[in-house]
């Protein structure tokens, strides 16, 4: 994913700058969402390419999240990341493609999974 627009959801501001963290010495435009809402804003005003999501914000907001994307047709990648991010996984009702990263992070394998989106 050359130059792509990632959309990243932290539970707080350490988190989402945690998750920013992994991308920032890339060329990526990163938009910072602390809610749904928030999030929500962001993909209906811009295009983005991937939704990373901190593995403490998997909870029953981001089911709400997850229907909203679904009714407005939206199928963008998803990443999780954080301590059991992998177990989020049967959390996450969601159509789009989903791709889970422990803490710590694999930082070669997460750079080879966005040169492949």
């Amino acid at each position: 994913m050359d130059r792509g627009r990632i959309l990243i959801f932290g539970e707080s501001k350490e988190t989402s700058f945690e998750l920013r963290n992994l991308f920032d010495n890339h060329r990526f435009e990163l938009e910072i969402a602390l809610n749904k809402d928030v999030g929500k804003t962001v993909l209906s005003t811009r295009m983005m390419n991937l939704i990373v999501m901190h593995a403490e914000t998997i909870n029953e907001e981001s089911t709400e999240f997850f229907s909203y994307l679904t009714g407005q047709g939206v199928s963008l990648p998803l990443m999780v990341c954080g301590e059991d991010a992998d177990s989020c996984r049967e959390k996450i009702d969601y159509e789009g493609t989903v791709a889970c990263f422990d803490k710590p992070y694999p930082v070669a394998d997460v750079l080879d999974y966005l040169a492949d989106l």
